[in-house]
């Protein structure tokens, strides 16, 4: 099973005590079915930038080089043009690319905001730091 790490699990992997909930879930997976996005390494990029911050910029690097980066292919952008055309009409662009690609993956999407990403009826989403 390959998984599709969100942002917001990426962000707390790379806070200075991240939660050990979090922690432990990831290390059941094999490093090779831990995937991002292209989109997600963007925004943290992004944030890292805007931050003006160079400990946490070679954090984010060093964490990137550290996992499988999935890219916005064909086959995401296709499933980005259905979902945006049917119901994803009112989300930010980067949310609708990233749940593209999981599901033109077949990947399982984990991720803290649930609420969000449940429109995505056929998109498999875990929140591993839930309690």
């Amino acid at each position: 099973m390959n998984y599709l790490l969100d942002t917001t699990i990426l962000l707390e992997v790379l806070r200075a005590s991240p939660s050990q909930r979090l922690v432990r879930r990831l290390a059941q997976v094999p490093t090779s079915e831990r995937f991002t996005s292209a989109i997600t390494v963007s925004q943290i990029l992004l944030a890292a930038r805007r931050q003006h911050d160079t400990r946490l910029m070679q954090d984010v690097i060093r964490l990137v080089a550290a996992i499988r980066v999935a890219p916005y292919d064909l086959a995401a952008a296709q499933s980005f043009a259905k979902l945006r055309a049917t119901v994803a009409g009112d989300c930010e662009t980067d949310d609708v690319m990233i749940a593209a690609i999981a599901l033109s993956r077949g990947y399982l999407f984990v991720t803290r905001r649930h609420e969000l990403f449940a429109r995505f009826t056929d998109l498999h989403i875990e929140d591993w730091m839930a309690t």
